[in-house]
C-alpha cells in the first residue's frame, strides 16, 4: 500500500484543528451550569444520546480529514485515559490539553525546541502535583462525599446520601455497579455474599414460590466444568451429602437429559434437596471463575485435566461449603462461604495488580477494546471474591433521562472514591488556578525550558475560565474576587453564584482527579509537540466506490452487494 507523508508545519496545524474542534464540542459541558450535548446515533431510528460527560462527547466526534482526526484522537485518548483511571475529570483534561496544545504549537512556530519545551512542562507538572498533594485536605467525611457528588452530578438531589452509604458499606475497594432503574427514584441495594449472574437451570428447583427463589441452607457445593448428562455419575456424592443431612448446590457447565430429570424428580419428591446453576463467565474465562469459587468456598474445582478425579469419584472433602445460597431466575448469591480468607485476600491482591497493569498501559499498547475487556473481567473476579457488592439503580421518567443521569452519577461515585484516596481541594477550577502562584519565580536551565514551564503555568487558568464562561460570568471579575481573598480555600459556587469556603459551600474536587487530568493532558500534548512528520496509508478507494457507511448504517444494508 502506498504511503502519504505530511511534514510540518502542515501536520501540526491540521492536528491542532482537530483538537480545537473536539474541545469546542466538549468544553460547553464543564461546570454545574454547563449545558448538555445531543449526539445522533449512527443507526437511523435509534434514540440519540443526551450527555454532559466529556469523554462521551469526545468519542463521538470524528473527521473526514484523517490528519485532523489524529488530533481529535489525541483528545479522545486523554479523556479515555482519565476515565479509566478515576472515572471523572475528562472534560478538565480536554480543556487543559487544548490550552497546552495551542500554546505549545505557537512556541514551536516561534523557534523554541519541542524537546526542551517538554522538559519545562514536565518540571512544572511535578511541582503542581506536589503542591496539590501537600495542600490536600484529608479525612474525608460522609458530608463531604455528599457535596462532591452534588458537584459531579450537577446538583442532583439525594444522590450524595446514597453514594455516601455505598462507600461506607463497601469501602473504596468494594464494587458498586450502576444499572437502569425501574422507578422514578434512585435505589441502592447492598448484597452480603458473593453474587454472580446465573440463575437456576430449571424453575422446579424453586423452594419459595412467592419470591421465586431456591434457598439452600448449609449446602455442599460441587464445582464441575463439563456437562452432566448421567444421574448415575452423581449418585455416590448425592448419597454422601444425604447421609450428612445436608443439601447440594451443583455449579456445572450444564445439567441435561437424564441427569436433570433425575435431580428434579428427587428434589420435588423431597428425597434430597438440590439445585443446579451454570458458572459465571463465558468461554475460557469460566475456568478462572470456577477456580475463584473453589477458593471462596474451600472446595476443589473438578476440571477436565489429569489432576481432577472423575465425577463418580468425588468425595465430600472436594466439595465447597457455605452457610446459605439464594438462587433466583437470574442470579446466585453465596453467603457465608468457608474459604480461607488469607488465601482469598492474596488472590484479590494479585488480581488488583493485574488490573493496575492494564490501567497503566498507554494509548496504542494493545487493543483498547481488548484491554477494557480484560480489565472488566478482573474487576468482576475481584467483586466475586470480595464477598460484598452493591447495585445502584438509577431512576427517572424516561430511558433518555436515566441514561444521561447514570453517567453523571457513576462519575460522582468515582470522584468520591478518589477523594478518599488523596484528599480534596476547592473545586470549580480554583485549586489549579491557585497553583499558578506556587510556580512563580522558578528558574529553569534555559529559555526553552522556561517557556515550557510558562505554558503549563498559563494552562492552569483554563478550567476556571471555562466554568465561569459557561455560567455566564465575567471570568476576570471572578479572578479579581478570588485574588482579594488570602484564604486558599475560598472558591465560587457558580450555580448559586456565591463565594465562600469550599467545604462550607460544597464546591469540592478530588485531588487525584485534578492531578491525573493534568498529567494525562501534558503527556498527550508532549506527543503532539514532538511530532515532525506523519506517515499515513493512502486508502484504495476502488474497492469502496459508492459505499457510504452512514447510508449503510441507516438502512442496515450493504450497498456493495
Amino acid at each position: 500500500m502506498s504511503k502519504q507523508i505530511i511534514y510540518n508545519p502542515e501536520a501540526r496545524l491540521k492536528m491542532l484543528n482537530g483538537i480545537n474542534r473536539v474541545a469546542s464540542a466538549v468544553l460547553v459541558t464543564m461546570g454545574s451550569e454547563g449545558p448538555a450535548v445531543m449526539i445522533q446515533h449512527r443507526t437511523d431510528g435509534i434514540m440519540p444520546i443526551f450527555t454532559r460527560d466529556g469523554v462521551t462527547v469526545a468519542r463521538s466526534v470524528t473527521f473526514d480529514d484523517r490528519i485532523a482526526d489524529l488530533g481529535g484522537r489525541m483528545l479522545r485518548d486523554v479523556a479515555g485515559a482519565v476515565s479509566r483511571q478515576v472515572g471523572d475529570g475528562t472534560t478538565t483534561a480536554i480543556v487543559l490539553a487544548q490550552k497546552l496544545a495551542q500554546n505549545c504549537l505557537k512556541s514551536v512556530a516561534a523557534g523554541f525546541h519541542p524537546l526542551q519545551l517538554k522538559v519545562g512542562m514536565d518540571t512544572a507538572l511535578a511541582l503542581v502535583e506536589k503542591n496539590l498533594l501537600d495542600k490536600a485536605v484529608t479525612g474525608v467525611t460522609p458530608d463531604w462525599i455528599e457535596k462532591i457528588a452534588a458537584v459531579a452530578t450537577k446538583n442532583e438531589p439525594g444522590v450524595g446520601l446514597l453514594l455516601a452509604e455505598a462507600l461506607e458499606k463497601l469501602g473504596t475497594q468494594g464494587s458498586l455497579s450502576f444499572q437502569l432503574g425501574n422507578g422514578l427514584k434512585d435505589e441502592l441495594a447492598i448484597v452480603d455474599g458473593a453474587e454472580f449472574q446465573q440463575g437456576y437451570i430449571s424453575p422446579y428447583f424453586v423452594t419459595d414460590k412467592t419470591r421465586e427463589e431456591a434457598v439452600l441452607e448449609n449446602p455442599y457445593i460441587l464445582l464441575y466444568d463439563r456437562d452432566i448428562d448421567d444421574l448415575m455419575d452423581l449418585v455416590p456424592i448425592l448419597e454422601e451429602v444425604k447421609a450428612q443431612g445436608r443439601c447440594l448446590l451443583i455449579i456445572a457447565e450444564n445439567v441435561i437429559d437424564k441427569a436433570l430429570t433425575g435431580l428434579l424428580l428427587n428434589n420435588v419428591r423431597g428425597i434430597f434437596k438440590v439445585a443446579a446453576v451454570k458458572p459465571p463467565g463465558f468461554g475460557d474465562k469460566r475456568l478462572n471463575r470456577l477456580k475463584d469459587l473453589a477458593l471462596l468456598t474451600g472446595g476443589q474445582a473438578i476440571l477436565d485435566d489429569y489432576s481432577s478425579p472423575k465425577l463418580e469419584d468425588v468425595t465430600l472433602a472436594q466439595l465447597g461449603q457455605a452457610q446459605r445460597v439464594v438462587i433466583t431466575a437470574s442470579s446466585t448469591t453465596i453467603i457465608g462461604a468457608v474459604g480461607d480468607q488469607m488465601l482469598i485476600q492474596e488472590r484479590i491482591a494479585t488480581l488488583r495488580q493485574e488490573a493496575d497493569f492494564i490501567l497503566a498501559k498507554k494509548p496504542g499498547q494493545g487493543s483498547p477494546s481488548g484491554n477494557k475487556h480484560d480489565f472488566d473481567e478482573l474487576e468482576d473476579r475481584i467483586t466475586l471474591l470480595d464477598g460484598r457488592t452493591g447495585v445502584y439503580g438509577v431512576g427517572g421518567l424516561t430511558d433518555f433521562e436515566i441514561k444521561e443521569r447514570l453517567v453523571r452519577i457513576e462519575n460522582a461515585y468515582n470522584s468520591a472514591k478518589a477523594a478518599l484516596e488523596e484528599g480534596v481541594l476547592p473545586g470549580g477550577g480554583v485549586a489549579l488556578y491557585r497553583c499558578m502562584a506556587a510556580l512563580e519565580g522558578m528558574i529553569c536551565e534555559n529559555s526553552d525550558q522556561q517557556q515550557g514551564f510558562k505554558i503549563l503555568q498559563q494552562a492552569l487558568l483554563a478550567p476556571l475560565q471555562t466554568i465561569a464562561q459557561n455560567a455566564g460570568l465575567n471570568y476576570a471579575a471572578v479572578i479579581a474576587k478570588l485574588e482579594a481573598q488570602a484564604d486558599e480555600h475560598f472558591t465560587l459556587d457558580t450555580h448559586k453564584q456565591v463565594y465562600g469556603n469550599f467545604l462550607e459551600i460544597g464546591i469540592i474536587d478530588a485531588v487525584k482527579v485534578m492531578r491525573l487530568a493534568l498529567r494525562n493532558a501534558v503527556s498527550v500534548v508532549s506527543t503532539l509537540m514532538t511530532t515532525e512528520t506523519i506517515v499515513m496509508n493512502v486508502p484504495d478507494l476502488s474497492l469502496m466506490a459508492g459505499y457510504s457507511p452512514e447510508w449503510a448504517a441507516a438502512t442496515r444494508e450493504d450497498p456493495r452487494v
